[in-house]
């Protein structure tokens, strides 16, 4: 596609008009929607993020892995902001791939992220906001049963799901991993309540990661500092997720992929958005491509593609808008040849694209190969009948090549792009 004379703002600022106000003045960030819940016996509202590549009609439809977000009414903003820095292209990063970020509020906090029954906090005392407490089991069912059925008929989601949870979230997420390891491929658990109800969930991790299956599975786990000067006694907030991730430590032998990282500077409070930055980076380890490398050996990152999509056990590849812009630069640098090769490689990873044929078609025709372009042009236009830049070009070099070949033109056979 002709991008050309305008790369470098693309590249830039991909994100500049995508964030512009809509007529009605507002910046959106996502979509309030609702499910009626059977299990819950309640309409269960969400909070709907779509990347900005979602509405995109250039390149072809994506996939996206979706982010399940629980205490989505309190972190949404925040969670939403780090993808859209960090996947969208803004000051060039590319570091994790664009996701649908499904932010759930609960009707019913206590009920919904406790998996057993209890009245009592860490230090032994009644708590009366515990009086709900044991739903997970349900909320569990409504997630697997309800919420991702619908979400995955609603929106072009991909198999790979990661769930964030924060204190209770944090417990629920572990618990998930115990109870439904199939429904979720990654979780990040930000100072969890491991206390909970005598240390119910710390108590099974050593029995369980030692004998689970979990290979491809991820878990993050952030821990805040929640020590202060005033504590006379053992934190056992503190304490027990400091005893799970000892329990990691010694007896994950499940296939587990897991990082723990301690964060001394941040209360419970501040710990969501630097555990949530640092457990995406951890699960997308690898994600980030090596522009240097593309442009030398575009095969490479078709390689490193390959590795990480076994190692996540669902298939990543390289975005097709990051591919093409690369080799728009390679043409802005004056060369043809290794622009020619980025686009072969999204013609590879994206064959029924009609705009990685055209980007090839105009590489070609800038390199004076007139008649591999027009073949890809045509292949462009065979995808997308209304690419009317392909048409005009493909009507300028046959009037270019019959200037240079008046005799041969009309007998030369079409070469396949």
């Amino acid at each position: 596609m002709r991008f050309f004379k305008v790369f470098l703002l693309f590249f830039i600022l991909p994100f500049l008009a995508k964030s512009q106000p809509g007529p009605d003045g507002k910046i959106t960030i996502g979509k309030v929607d609702s499910i009626w819940s059977g299990t819950l016996k309640e309409n269960s509202y969400y909070v709907v993020y779509t990347p900005p590549s979602y509405s995109n009609t250039i390149y072809l439809p994506k996939k996206y892995p979706v982010l399940y977000l629980l205490d989505g009414d309190a972190h949404f903003h925040s969670v939403t902001g780090l993808l859209q820095f960090l996947s969208s292209g803004i000051n060039g990063n590319y570091v994790i791939p664009e996701m649908i970020v499904i932010g759930m509020p609960n009707t019913d906090r206590t009920r919904d992220l406790t998996p057993t029954h209890t009245d009592k906090g860490p230090d032994g005392r009644e708590l009366p906001f515990l009086r709900t407490s044991d739903g997970m089991s349900n909320f569990f069912k409504f997630l697997k049963n309800e919420l991702i059925p619908h979400v995955d008929s609603s929106y072009h989601t991909s198999s790979y799901r990661v769930l964030v949870g924060y204190s209770l979230g944090g417990i629920a997420a572990i618990n998930a991993l115990y109870t439904i390891p199939e429904t979720f491929n990654s979780y990040i658990a930000i100072d969890p309540s491991l206390w909970y109800d005598n240390q119910v969930l710390m108590k099974k991790a050593k029995d369980y990661f030692s004998k689970a299956s979990l290979k491809g599975k991820i878990l993050f786990l952030g821990q805040a500092n929640t020590i202060t000067p005033t504590d006379t006694s053992p934190n056992l907030h503190f304490e027990s997720i400091a005893q799970f991730n000892s329990i990691m430590e010694s007896f994950n032998r499940s296939g587990l992929r897991y990082r723990y990282k301690y964060y001394s500077d941040d209360d419970h409070g501040s710990s969501p958005l630097i555990s949530e930055y640092d457990g995406l980076r951890f699960i997308f380890d690898g994600y980030k491509v090596n522009y240097s490398q593309l442009t030398e050996n575009p095969g490479l990152i078709k390689e490193q593609f390959k590795n990480l999509s076994a190692r996540l056990g669902s298939e990543f590849l390289p975005p097709e808008d990051v591919i093409n812009s690369m080799g728009y630069q390679s043409m802005q640098r004056g060369d043809s040849s290794k622009a020619i090769g980025i686009f072969q490689l999204n013609i590879d990873l994206y064959p029924s694209s009609y705009n990685v044929w055209d980007s090839m078609g105009e590489a070609l025709m800038y390199a004076s190969d007139y008649k591999k372009a027009i073949a890809c042009y045509e292949k462009s236009i065979a995808l997308n009948p209304k690419n009317d830049n392909g048409k005009e070009m493909i009507k300028k070099m046959k009037e270019k090549e019959n200037q240079l070949f008046p005799d041969q033109h009309a007998v030369q056979p079409r070469p396949i792009c």
